[in-house]
């Protein structure tokens, strides 16, 4: 996102005013590694570099603190490989940071002779330096009896292929891979029919080296990239280890489902490891066994409906976010999760979903769902129905609440016709349909009678645009009372034209975290408020195993998990 000038400026001073800090340089060591840019240096440093990493951030941005130790040590690992570091303080480089489009802090980007591509490496010190060697290398090496062994320890993943020649289909396939997944891994290609034989493969195959688990895993199948994808991620994670925020993106990439064990001491985790090790070796590539630190992220057991008793083991599909816990009442053992496991593959266990009791009365204006209802009253292909998930927390949903309460009394008459809401915190959705996977609030979606097909609402919130919307999209006439629009003064209307001052808010009490630069200002509006500083808060991808759901206000008026 384009930030503009006078946003930018003014984002700027708000977070400053707020941290008390002086806008300027921070002081550097004398002996730091990394280049310090600015409005005047940019061009001519940047152009000379045949590849190097640039930062782009702010002295009051935590993210930004958290990252400058790790990125001092990538720069001293990386000075003697010709590799560059580099920041750029965009409190004083404002307009330099306006031109290179900088949504938020730290933003980070890799440049080779002055053209810019966007980092997507983590924020440690041997991710940037496995990224950045990546970088420097091409998509797929070419290697030898001389470089071989330097090359197969190169990286935490090294894919070494075995194929006849440069022309044939086995290298085209590992070279396309190679392209799509060089950002992740490290790839590499031997067609020395000699070479290949010392290492024990006498036809095409595939090789992934690793520092962790056995070394190495061995590929012996089709040499095509979709095979070889799945392969490559299932092998790219440990056969179990404990999660963090460090690493769980490196689990999700896999696409596998979780299966997550809880510990809460020294003594209990060992415990876990020594019963689940095996089952996680005998289903690797099936499911992704991983520990987890009950003490940091108990609220992570809640999400899988499991009570605040350890241990704890339950799966996780990926996909349609379905939760599967082992029962709290049995001992965690080898034989019983191998046959939980089995179980679950074969889909012979039902997914739990959390629910709110089914309520007593129901037959208000606006229909109350909860889940243990959703599917029968939703998929009822008889009627439309048009459905609102709504957090108690989320103010954009409170304000909808009376529009909703009235198009629901509008409608009322339309008897094939179903208005309802669900509290989407109290409640899981039950279903895998990926339009059902709720990504903020309030979201509205019709789900058409005859077939079930999924719309969502994108309108604005007026009484008239969710009738107009039905209109055109329920599968019945809807018919109602137009006297019973007149006088509407479309309030909700000029909501959707003011810019909302967008702030990441914590699910529990919708707080304000760190400063950060990636959120639209709400420039017309003077308030006291409006000083603090404007944030977009970049949270560790361990989302669903951290301590809370995170979310935030949109310029749209909806607030995003």
């Amino acid at each position: 996102m384009k930030v503009s000038a006078a946003r930018f400026m003014l984002s700027t001073i708000a977070a400053l005013a707020v941290t008390g800090l002086v806008s300027g340089a921070s002081d550097e060591a004398s002996d730091s590694d990394v280049k310090v840019l600015n409005t005047e240096n940019f061009k001519e440093w940047t152009d000379a570099q045949e590849i190097a990493l640039v930062e782009f951030y702010a002295p009051w941005c935590g993210h930004c603190k958290a990252l400058a130790p790790e990125y001092e040590k990538a720069a001293a690992a990386l000075k003697e490989e010709s590799i560059s570091l580099a920041k750029v303080d965009c409190t004083e480089a404002q307009a330099l940071c306006e031109e290179m489009q900088i949504p938020g802090f730290p933003t980070l980007k890799v440049v080779k002779s002055g053209d810019f591509a966007t980092y997507n490496g983590t924020r440690k010190e041997a991710g940037i330096i496995s990224y950045m060697r990546k970088q420097r290398l091409p998509p797929l090496s070419e290697l030898s009896s001389d470089n071989f062994n330097k090359f197969s320890v190169s990286d935490r993943v090294v894919i070494i292929g075995y194929v006849d020649d440069v022309s044939s289909p086995e290298y085209a396939e590992l070279e396309s891979l190679a392209k799509e997944m060089r950002d992740e891994f490290t790839f590499g290609v031997v067609t020395d029919k000699e070479l290949a034989a010392d290492h024990g493969v006498a036809k095409n195959g595939v090789v992934i080296f690793k520092t962790f688990d056995d070394g190495k895993d061995i590929y012996e199948g089709p040499i095509t990239a979709d095979a070889l994808r799945s392969f490559v991620k299932a092998s790219s994670v440990p056969i179990l280890d404990e999660i963090s925020g460090e690493n769980y993106s490196m689990y999700a990439q896999t696409g596998l489902p979780f299966g997550f064990a809880f510990f809460d001491s020294d003594e209990s985790r060992k415990a876990l490891e020594e019963q689940l090790y095996p089952v996680a070796k005998q289903y690797k590539g099936v499911i992704s066994f991983v520990l987890i630190d009950a003490n940091k992220y108990s609220s992570q057991a809640d999400h899988l409906n499991l009570k605040h008793e350890w241990p704890a083991f339950a799966i996780q599909n990926q996909t349609s976010m379905a939760k599967y816990p082992f029962p709290q009442d049995k001992e965690i053992t080898e034989q019983d999760i191998e046959d939980f496991v089995k179980d679950f593959i074969d889909n012979k266990i039902e997914p739990s979903y959390k629910s709110e009791p089914v309520p007593e009365s129901n037959d208000g204006d606006v229909f109350v769902m909860v889940s243990k209802q959703f599917n029968e009253v939703v998929f009822d292909k008889s009627k439309d129905v048009l459905l609102e998930f709504y957090a108690p927390w989320c103010g954009h949903c409170k304000r909808l609440v009376p529009i909703y309460d009235q198009l629901g009394a509008i409608l009322k008459g339309s008897e094939n016709l179903v208005i309802a809401k669900m509290d989407a915190i109290a409640n899981d959705i039950p279903s895998g349909a990926p339009e059902l996977q709720i990504q903020g609030f309030p979201t509205i979606v019709l789900i058409r009678a005859e077939d079930n097909t999924i719309v969502e609402y994108h309108g604005n919130r007026s009484i008239e645009s969710f009738i107009e919307f039905l209109e055109e999209n329920a599968a019945n006439k809807i018919t109602y009372d137009k006297a019973a629009l007149a006088g509407d003064d479309d309030e909700e209307e000029e909501e959707d034209n003011v810019e909302q001052v967008v702030v990441k808010k914590d699910k529990k009490e919708e707080a304000k975290d760190d400063a950060e630069v990636d959120e639209e200002i709400k420039v017309d509006e003077q308030e006291e408020e409006e000083k603090k500083a404007e944030e977009e808060v970049e949270y560790e991808d361990m989302s669903d195993v951290d301590d809370e759901v995170k979310s935030k206000k949109d310029e749209d008026g909806h607030d995003e998990l």
